[in-house]
């Protein structure tokens, strides 16, 4: 007989590059039944862990023979050929985009074919039971939701909250829950391993790169800022607007957050209470990418995506503008989480926080309007693939709670926006449609453009909206660039071969939640910028997880021994690269360009508080107006004085009444009309140039000593 005996198996395990593999017949699968759901059992492997429970693959991890050494290679060769390709598209003066689309194809050709030959693979996908619901709706509790919703919508009215329609919101978003919600036996439990510290570690590596020199980067406000300080002041003062109509029109959580940290811990309101609300929504943004890598896949691709996501300069400049725009990233993240989590497992609960988080995302950030779009995109996949097979009509159910909740939180939107539509469109359909400006050519030609334009702006060029990137260069580094194509092009492979819905999902989520940006059809020269596009940060860095996972099980397989240890040093040689890129790109190259084209009026407000210290009231000063130069409102909030406009226009000088009160006028130093008026006005004045510690931002003081009339 030439049956392998025990020894033969025992000898294929310990050295399996000199043996030949011995196989245990299996007796047949039998699928667990899992009451949690949280993760699904693992097969022990022949090779020494770096952790007591490695990160479950969903492919065995075979030892490589020699003659699998040459596929081997050449995945290492295609990811270098990869890397050299986004290094030549990186911004320098000789930069041309032929050799980098060249090295490229010729990286994915490769990655590719090894990919069909199975030398390299994407991680699979958890494989949780579909638990069908077996909890009946509450009708009583249902019923009392729907009733309550209604007088939330006719208390709306007049653009305001109130401490009556939001009680009656909140009470209605309760009992809907309440009616739907699924008792569960799972329970919680938090064991401190060595995983749990390294995920924590990556936690305090994100802390760093999104709070590091909060206060300096970026240094300074600009007009946005000014309107948003300025909507915080009027919350304070009582003004509960459901949506803020001036400047464009903008949604009202982040004021609100702001106002409540300045009550609570009576904090300043200036730039950095700004970017401490938006840092901390984009930092709250990585919880849920972790989640739905561990939890849709495996643990580890969750920590890689948390990790690249983490130290990106993308995210981590949109979080730091100080604006709603983050508010987009973490309302993606949170309602994406929510709702594959619950296609995934078929419980209610996670379609109840799903609808929550969606119907909050409204008040967010004008981009969030897309996210339904999106969650009828997952749904409709799901729907359309083998995995929903007799789940159909739970999940469309399921998927209406989650349509209901969120349409009760948005009742009060709606009320305004039925009272002033245009307020709440005005962005929109300027960006969209000729409101503003004819749109340049055919809209089916701009669109085609824009959406080719903002797909290559990983590899390429994110725009020119300095407030919010650097300019003209790509808007992930070289590893994560390079990592994401590859993913893409396995994930395109995977899914032509597999027809799993959720591959498809990713591919088609990235353009879909780039739409905001894209749509920009009046001002194509918007297009692309990292915020509209920021809930495309989602998928984005998935893929990056997924190619990287995949990766590092290549170089398990290729080496049986040792290949954990060489798996985890790869990966984190590559963070620690990717690390040093993005640290020079947000707190060098970002914040260089940043000082270069913002105004400073921070040191203007200096100025202010000196002569006001030391010389005269604050009713004295003035500030020359002059085209395209500093918002002086931002004088008035940074010197303490937020009701005041510190705006004067030339003809308006001969009107100041003739007191021996000091004065002096901040003057643009190419304003020479305002200069000759102050002269006439006040001979006996002195002027000087103040030398800013910004090249080209300098400017002139005009003082006229006191009784000087």
């Amino acid at each position: 007989m030439n049956e392998p005996s025990v020894l033969d198996y025992i000898k294929s395990i310990i050295a399996p590059w000199k043996y030949p593999k011995v196989s245990i017949p299996d007796d047949g699968e039998v699928e667990p039944f899992l009451e949690s759901e949280t993760e699904v059992p693992q097969t022990s492997e022949p090779e020494i862990q770096v952790f007591s429970q490695d990160e479950p693959i969903g492919e065995e991890i075979q030892p490589a023979d020699q003659g699998r050494d040459r596929w081997f290679w050449l995945v290492i060769i295609a990811l270098g050929v990869a890397f050299l390709a986004q290094i030549s598209l990186e911004p320098s003066r000789s930069r041309a985009w032929i050799p980098g689309l060249i090295l490229y194809i010729i990286a994915l050709t490769g990655m590719s074919i090894a990919y069909l030959h199975g030398k390299w693979q994407l991680p699979s996908y958890k494989n949780v039971p579909f638990l069908e619901s077996k909890t009946a709706i509450r009708s009583m509790q249902f019923a009392l939701g729907l009733v309550l919703a209604i007088p939330v919508f006719l208390l709306s009215s007049g653009n305001r909250f109130t401490l009556v329609n939001l009680f009656l919101l909140v009470s209605s978003v309760i009992f809907l829950a309440w009616s739907f919600w699924q008792k569960s036996s799972s329970r919680l439990s938090w064991k401190i391993t060595p995983w749990l510290g390294v995920v924590l570690g990556v936690f305090i590596l994100a802390a760093f790169f999104r709070y590091y020199l909060i206060a300096q980067v970026p240094p300074e406000m600009n007009s946005d800022h000014a309107e948003k300080l300025l909507d915080v002041l009027r919350v304070l003062d009582g003004q509960t607007m459901i949506f803020f109509p001036n400047n464009g029109g903008r949604e009202p959580l982040q004021f609100y957050l702001v106002a409540g940290l300045h009550r609570i811990f009576n904090l300043d309101l200036n730039f950095n209470i700004l970017k401490f609300v938006t840092i901390t929504a984009g930092f709250l943004t990585l919880p849920f990418i972790y989640l739905l890598g561990k939890d849709l896949v495996n643990r580890r691709v969750g920590l890689l995506a948390l990790a690249f996501a983490a130290i990106a300069y993308w995210p981590n400049v949109v979080s730091r503008a100080g604006m709603r725009l983050p508010f987009y990233m973490l309302f993606t993240a949170a309602t994406l989480y929510f709702l594959l989590r619950g296609l995934q497992t078929g419980r209610r609960n996670f379609f109840v926080f799903g609808g929550i988080s969606l119907g909050i995302s409204f008040y967010g950030y004008s981009a969030d309007r897309i996210l339904p779009l999106v969650v009828l995109l997952a749904v409709v996949l799901f729907v359309l693939h083998s995995k929903s097979k007799g789940h159909k009509q739970e999940v469309i159910r399921s998927t209406l709670l989650l349509l209901l909740i969120a349409f009760v939180i948005l009742l009060p939107l709606l009320r305004f926006t039925i009272e002033d539509a245009d307020s709440i469109l005005f962005r929109t359909l300027t960006r969209m449609g000729s409101m503003e400006r004819p749109l340049p050519e055919s809209p089916l030609l701009i669109f085609l453009r824009n959406l080719g334009n903002a797909l290559l702006m990983f590899s390429w060029d994110n725009g020119e909206v300095w407030v919010t990137s650097v300019p003209h260069r790509p808007a992930l580094g070289v590893i994560s660039a390079a990592l994401f194509w590859i993913g893409t092009a396995a994930l395109i492979i995977r899914y032509l071969r597999s027809r799993h819905w959720m591959d498809l999902f990713w591919l088609l989520s990235i353009p879909v939640l780039m739409l905001p940006s894209i749509m920009s059809l009046a001002f194509p020269d918007e297009n692309p910028s990292l915020y509209r596009t920021g809930g495309a940060i989602v998928p984005v860095f998935l893929i990056v997880a997924l190619a990287l996972d995949g990766l590092m099980s290549a170089i398990r397989r290729r080496f049986p021994v040792t290949g954990a240890r060489l798996a985890w040093g790869f990966a984190a040689l590559l963070l620690v690269l990717s690390s040093v890129q993005n640290y020079r790109l947000v707190f060098d190259d970002y914040f260089s360009q940043y000082r270069l084209s913002a105004w400073n009026s921070s040191e203007m407000a200096r100025v202010v508080n000196e002569y006001t210290a030391s010389t005269g009231p604050v009713d004295s000063v003035w500030v020359m107006a002059y085209p395209h130069w500093v918002d002086t409102r931002l004088i008035g909030i940074l010197t303490g004085n937020p009701t005041r406009n510190f705006v004067i226009f030339p003809e308006q000088v001969e009107t100041l009444p003739d007191t021996p009160t000091p004065k002096l006028f901040l003057i643009h130093p190419d304003d020479e009309v305002s200069t000759q008026v102050l002269k006439a006005k006040y001979p006996p004045g002195i002027i000087e140039q103040f030398e800013s510690e910004v090249e080209s931002k300098n400017f002139l003081l005009y003082y006229v000593p006191q009784g000087s009339n």
